[in-house]
């Protein structure tokens, strides 16, 4: 049977879903999904086989409105996909109306049209009456490829989605290897696992200020491995409020980051995390090749 392939990008508003959607068509936790916006930082690849094809998916950082230079690469990244894929994934949250979508985006969607899912998302939270409502409304906005309604937290619509996307596919050698999971390195999954539980146990602005740093990745005799970390934040003060009382916060951190890395690589993982104050490391470039983000060499609006 010939080997067929497509690319597919995930884009769409902060908070839509396109990480829980990416981890539940890959069954493996790679993208970072918490209740805060702005969370995704890169475009981190996964894959999955079905059948003779091999789908590559790109989950981006949401839309938002951009104000510094790296939530600027960051929006420039999702932006960056659109034309270089086969297949776009619009996830919008069913919820939320059509006017919070950043016109700006909108047009760049409005020329690709022709290759975009409109993907309603969360549709438990809804209404039936409500939902087929919305679903007019938007098609009537932009007239989309397909419609196609699902929640990416429990799996509901996401085979029918599937399904057609496959559909999409082409004639072509596969891009990866056969057992392959993503494209991105283990190192970088390691840093936004981590990063990930940085944002669900520490509040405020502190996670948008911080980077995390994989310094060593290290497989050991007894089939486990060490990891060594660093976490960098924007202030001073963040450094303490990071460690906790008695370092109680980066232990927390450390066995959550620990535990999802594990189900990840399928071996005894040992986390070590040093938490560092840098000052200005948005000003950096090597900050933002690391994590995938282009750098962006503009003075900020």
């Amino acid at each position: 049977m010939s080997k067929k392939n497509i690319v597919i990008g995930i884009v769409g508003p902060t908070n839509s879903g396109k990480s829980t959607l990416l981890n539940k068509i890959i069954g493996e936790k790679l993208s970072i999904v918490t209740h805060k916006a702005q969370t995704t930082r890169s475009g981190l690849r996964g894959l999955k086989v079905m059948g003779n094809t091999q789908m590559v998916f790109i989950d981006t950082p949401g839309i938002f409105d951009a104000k510094t230079k790296f939530e600027k690469a960051m929006l420039d990244n999702a932006f960056g996909i659109l034309n270089d894929v086969d297949l776009i994934y619009l996830l919008i949250d069913c919820k939320k109306s059509l006017d919070k979508l950043d016109s700006i985006f909108t047009e760049k969607i409005k020329v690709v049209k022709h290759k975009t899912f409109l993907i309603l998302n969360k549709i438990d939270l809804i209404k039936r009456s409500d939902l087929l409502e919305k679903v007019k409304i938007y098609n009537e906005f932009i007239d989309f490829k397909e419609t196609f309604l699902i929640s990416a937290e429990s799996g509901d619509g996401v085979d029918s989605l599937l399904e057609a996307s496959n559909k999409e596919s082409v004639l072509g050698q596969w891009l990866y290897p056969e057992d392959q999971i993503a494209d991105t390195s283990m190192s970088l999954i390691a840093s936004e696992i981590t990063r990930e539980k940085l944002f669900l146990f520490v509040h405020e602005e502190v996670p948008y200020l911080s980077v995390v740093e994989t310094d060593s990745w290290k497989s050991n005799k007894n089939k486990s491995i060490t990891v060594e970390q660093t976490i960098y934040v924007g202030r001073k003060n963040h450094v303490g409020i990071v460690l906790g009382k008695g370092g109680k916060m980066i232990k927390s951190i450390g066995i959550a980051s620990r535990l999802d890395l594990e189900k990840v690589v399928g071996e005894k993982v040992h986390l070590k995390i040093n938490v560092k104050f840098k000052k200005n490391w948005t000003d950096n470039e090597e900050y933002y090749e690391n994590i995938g983000l282009n750098f962006l060499d503009n003075k900020e609006n």
